[in-house]
This record gives C-alpha cells, sequence and structure tokens, in this order.
C-alpha cells in the first residue's frame, strides 16, 4: 500500500517533459516585458521555440554579449510582432556556446536572456580489479552473524566487534588512499540484480564518497571502544552496531538510487533499537518520534527518486546514467523533484524547522548510539542532497538557493541561541549539531567549488569532534551519575588529565585554529562571502554564540568550586576504554586541521566535478 501511494503521488507531481524541445515565453501574462526562462541550459542539437504571448509586440534579436543592447549580426525574428511563435534556427545550437539575444524595443528595459549550449561532462569511471568496496559492506555483517553466534559468551561479542572494525577501518583507509585525488568514480564494481527494472549493486567511490567512507571506519572502532563495558545485552548491542556500520558504508558508496534507498532504510532499524532498547526513561517516545520524522522523510525522498526514474524511461537507476539526462529535464520538473529530495535529506541533516526529532533521540540514546548518531548518520543529508540531487537536477537546486541559504542561517543562529540555553550538556551538544550542520548548508548553498568543499569538510570535522563532545557527557555521566550542567563543578581538580581531554575537544568544536572545524567554517564563510557578501554577518553572529555556549559549559561543568550537589569522592580519571577515543579523536581533529590539504584535495576535485556537470562553473 506505501508504494501504491508514492507512485501515485510520482504521477501526481509528474509535469509535462520537454524532452529535447524548449520553449521560451517572449512576455508572460504576469510581466510583459521578461523571457522566461531568461536563462535557458540546453544540450547541443536541441531545438528551441519562442513563443509571444499576446498584449505587447517584441521580437528577438541576438546581441555580441551580455551588455550589448544593439543587433548587429546574428539571429533575428523580424520586426516585433504581437503573438504567435518563431523556431531558433537548429545550427545555432549544434555546437556549445551561449547566444544573447534582447527585444529591441525594450532592451532598454532589461528585457534580455540567454541560451547555453553545453554538452554534458564524461563522467569518468574506473572500475576496480579487487573488490574493496564489497568487502567494506560484507564484513560488518561477518562480524554481526559471528557476534550473535557467541552472543552466551560474556566477552566475545566487543572483542569481535572490535575486531571487525578495526579490520573495516584498514579497508575504508586502502579506500581512502587508492580513491586520491582523481577525477570521477574510483573502485567501481557492479553486480545484476534486477536487469528487468534497472536495478543493479552498482558501487563506486570519488572525492565526496571517500572521506564519509573514512569517516564511518573511523568512527566505528571508537564506538565499540568506548562501549567496552556495556553489560546489557551486549551481543545484541554490538551486532545492532554492525549492522548499521554496513548500513552506513552502503550508502556512501552505492551510485543507485533504488540500492541508496534500500541502505538509508536499513540505517534506521538499529539506531531504532538503540534508543528503544538502550535509552533514557523517555526513550520510547524517542525512539519512535526519530522513526516517525525519518521514515516520512524517506517516503518523500522516495517520491524523488521515482519521478527521476520515470521520467528517464524506466529503464534505470544508476545515479550516473539519470544524471547525464538532466538536459531533457524540464525546469518544473527539477523544481518538484528538487524540492522532494531536499524534504527528504533536510530532515537527516537535520535542518530547521525538521530538527526537532534530534534533542530526543540525543538525549535519550545510549552514549554509543549518540556517536554514530552525530558522527556519521547526520552526514548521510548532506551527502544525499550533494550526491543524489544537485547533479540531477541542477535548476532545481538553483531555484532554491535562496530557500537553503535562509534555512542555514537560521539553523546557526537558532541552534547556537538553543544550546546557550540548555542545562543537560546532552542536548547542548545535540542542539550545537544543529548548528554546524547549519554552516555546511550554508557551504552547499553558495553554489561554488570552495563553499561545496569546505561543507564537505565540515561534514568529516563535526563527524570526528561531536562524537568527542558525546563522550564527554557519557564520561561525566558515568563518573557523576548526571549531565546536568549546573549540577556539576570542579571535577578538574579530580581528574586533570581527563578536563584537560575535555578542554581540548571544546576548543576543538567551537572552530579553534589549527584544529578540524577551523578550517571548514573559515572555507565556507569565504565562499559565502564571495556569493552573498555582508550578508555573511549573521552566521558569523553565530559563530560568537557558538564560542560562548561552548566556553561557558566548559566553565560551568568542569572548572570553578567543587559542587555540592554530586558526590566527589568517586570522581577519577575516565577508564581507558574512555580516554583512547576521545585523545583519538584530538589527535585526528589536530592532524586534518594542521594538514587539510589531505582531505581537501580530493574533496575539491570531486566538487569541481559536481559544478561542472551541473552547468555552475
Amino acid at each position: 500500500m506505501r508504494y501504491f501511494f508514492a507512485l501515485l503521488l510520482v504521477i501526481l507531481l509528474l509535469p509535462v517533459a520537454s524532452g529535447e524541445d524548449h520553449t521560451v515565453m517572449v512576455g508572460t501574462e504576469s510581466d510583459t516585458y521578461v523571457f522566461s526562462p531568461a536563462v535557458l541550459k540546453i544540450s547541443p542539437g536541441d531545438n528551441v521555440t519562442f513563443l509571444w504571448t499576446p498584449g505587447m509586440p517584441h521580437n528577438v534579436a541576438e546581441v555580441e554579449n551580455s551588455e550589448s543592447l544593439t543587433y548587429n549580426d546574428g539571429f533575428r525574428s523580424g520586426e516585433p510582432q504581437d503573438g504567435g511563435e518563431w523556431a531558433l534556427p537548429s545550427n545555432l545550437t549544434a555546437e556549445d556556446g551561449t547566444l544573447y539575444y534582447v527585444c529591441e524595443p525594450h532592451a532598454g528595459m532589461k528585457m534580455r536572456g540567454e541560451i547555453i549550449i553545453q554538452s554534458a561532462p564524461e563522467i569518468a569511471m574506473e572500475f576496480g580489479d579487487f573488490p574493496w568496496l564489497s568487502y567494506l559492506l560484507v564484513f560488518p555483517l561477518i562480524g554481526a552473524l559471528w557476534t550473535f553466534g557467541f552472543r552466551e559468551n560474556t566477552n566475545a561479542p566487543r572483542i569481535i566487534a572490535l575486531f571487525t572494525t578495526l579490520f573495516t577501518l584498514i579497508i575504508s583507509i586502502i579506500v581512502f588512499v587508492k580513491t586520491g585525488n582523481k577525477s570521477g568514480y574510483s573502485l567501481m564494481e557492479q553486480y545484476d540484480w534486477a536487469p528487468n527494472f534497472g536495478i543493479s549493486l552498482l558501487l563506486g567511490v570519488d572525492g565526496l564518497s571517500s572521506p564519509m567512507v573514512l569517516l564511518t571506519g573511523i568512527i566505528g572502532p571508537l564506538t565499540v571502544i568506548f562501549a567496552w563495558h556495556e553489560k546489557e545485552k551486549p551481543a545484541l548491542f554490538f551486532v545492532l552496531l554492525l549492522v548499521m556500520q554496513t548500513a552506513l558504508f552502503g550508502v556512501f558508496i552505492t551510485l543507485d538510487y533504488f540500492v541508496f534507498y534500500i541502505f538509508w532504510e536499513i540505517v534506521l532499524i538499529p539506531m531504532f533499537f538503540l534508543i528503544a532498547i538502550w535509552g533514557g526513561d523517555n526513550r520510547r517516545y524517542a525512539s519512535i518520534k526519530f522513526f516517525i520524522y525519518t521514515f516520512t522523510a524517506s517516503l518523500v525522498m522516495l517520491i524523488g527518486f521515482m519521478a527521476l526514474y520515470f521520467e528517464t524511461g524506466g529503464e534505470t537507476f544508476s545515479m550516473i546514467e539519470i544524471a547525464k539526462q538532466n538536459g531533457n529535464f524540464s525546469e518544473d520538473f527539477q523544481k518538484w523533484v528538487f524540492a522532494a529530495l531536499f524534504i527528504g535529506f533536510a530532515v537527516k541533516i537535520p535542518s530547521v524547522p525538521w530538527h526537532t526529532w534530534l534533542p530526543d533521540a540525543h538525549v535519550e540514546a545510549p552514549t554509543a548510539g549518540s556517536i554514530l548518531l552525530a558522527g556519521v548518520m547526520l552526514k548521510m543529508g548532506l551527502y544525499g542532497l550533494i550526491r543524489a540531487a544537485l547533479p540531477v537536477v541542477p535548476l532545481g537546486a538553483e531555484y532554491f538557493v535562496p530557500v537553503m541559504v535562509v534555512l542555514a542561517i537560521v539553523s546557526i543562529l537558532y541552534g547556537a541561541a538553543l544550546s546557550l540555553g540548555q542545562t543537560d550538556l546532552k542536548k547542548l551538544v545535540a542542539y550545537s549539531s544543529v548548528s554546524h550542520m547549519g554552516v555546511a548548508l550554508l557551504g552547499v548553498a553558495t553554489m561554488t567549488e570552495l563553499g561545496l568543499a569546505g561543507a564537505v569538510f565540515m561534514m568529516f570535522a563535526h563527524g570526528i569532534l561531536s562524537p568527542a563532545m558525546f563522550m564527554v557527557a557519557g564520561v561525566l555521566l558515568h563518573q557523576v551519575g548526571t549531565r546536568d550542567i549546573p549540577k556539576l563543578g570542579g571535577l578538574a581538580k579530580h581528574q586533570p588529565n581527563t578536563a584537560g581531554i575535555f578542554v581540548v575537544i571544546f576548543l576543538g568544536s567551537l572552530g579553534l585554529p589549527g584544529m578540524a572545524v577551523f578550517v571548514a567554517e573559515l572555507a565556507v564563510f569565504i565562499a559565502f562571502f564571495q556569493s552573498h557578501g555582508y550578508w555573511l554577518l549573521l552566521p558569523i553572529f553565530g559563530m560568537v554564540l557558538t564560542a560562548g555556549y561552548h566556553l561557558w559549559a566548559l566553565q560551568r561543568a568542569v572548572f570553578g568550586v567543587d559542587s555540592e550537589q554530586i558526590d566527589m569522592s568517586d570522581v577519577h580519571e575516565a577508564p581507558w576504554y574512555e580516554m583512547y577515543p576521545m585523545f583519538s579523536i584530538i589527535l585526528l581533529a589536530v592532524f586534518f586541521g594542521i594538514f587539510p590539504h589531505y582531505l581537501m584535495d580530493p574533496i575539491s576535485v570531486a566538487c569541481y566535478d559536481i559544478l561542472n556537470f551541473m552547468g555552475a562553473i
């Protein structure tokens, strides 16, 4: 029944496609002195027809450039006319280039247009000789089965989970290194699944996905180590972590819309049970709210996927093949599809106003669940937006840029302001994620190479430091039994080494120069200033609030006089299984803050490829 309604909505959403024929309205009912669309992007060999809206005589005449007002040479429809149509000579659209034109009587009123003729860039694809990507999907599942087989053993589940995630970390590093700075997709693999429906397990990585693969590989063993002393149903707990790792890898390496959707949905299942079984007192409400929000958003996203599938003839779900046909999609179609995809992805980012599920999920989830949720799951939304939406519906993306800018700035300011008012440290970190991911969305909205690269870098930087912040909250809860900031204080005297790690993590999260978040924020803000000027002052003010809530929370929770509301006699240095993951994250944040090019170089190549394919550069 669910798929029936999905298909019904697809039919309602599908406008009539223009195929290779394009129409430019000469005047509209709402504005007589405009060409609609004013900027038309077509492929070589496409047909363009100018259609006059009755009411005012106009003509179409080619001019030399975007500033010229006078016809000298080139195409011309004739004397101004009221009504009728005129076809642009087909030889003028045979090769790449840009045609500028005006309405001669109304050129001074800026009645002008452009036709951009651009061949779709070739997408470089390199199939691998060894199935590294398949290993990323298979080995966590093998580890999950192995873990479940030793469910009666107390120590075996965590040991198996640790060695499994360490093995996948090694593979993810190999994948990242082998992908390197190459343009296009590398290490590709393809396995037919349902060829009659155009469905296949098409795997591939580029400079966009390889950092996410590396991030997933890093977070896996750190999560297992931090949850080393999990005592309630440990076998099931670690099985869910491994299944979730497989699904996350699947989201980041699959290039088939149908398979992408399956992995996307599978991710929800283990997280739902992690919250529902190992969560806090309000875990039932939080888990159901999490599932309803994210599942509903997934259904809207599926509508967009099915619209793309049917519009291209229903022959393939390949992201690559469908993206190659984006020049055949009408502007209205692209707007509707991008809206559906954006809503589906924005809920997972999460962007205001679809963010309300996140604080509840984080507060009630066990620390390991929060680590995975903040470290990797929140990256799915922005990754999906860049991978599955921008290249295939570029006109829709361009149309919604103002919406993305507004939502990004609101998320930055709103998330930071709410963080400033929180008393629960975990909820503070949850709202900070809304603000940080707003910065990443702002980078995407610039539609520039630097902005897009900064957004992806922010995804990685937030993906390591936000889990560390949740680790801090977990350590405090284990030590003193509370995360309530007003009840804390004076901990630094009793655990100086642990407190020192807390300080570095907090400074890294607020954007201290020399750490990874600073690099991402700097790239995004430079790109946003270049594209939107002094509107940058709004998100910059959000960074002031960010510094405020980090430092204020740190001062109240860790420093100052000893708290009288908690028993300080039991406070001691954090155990090894909590210290090592936090210290490892600090090393990573510093390394990529000092040597950002190891990440930025491959990311920049991929972002250039995407924007070039979209025709944005």
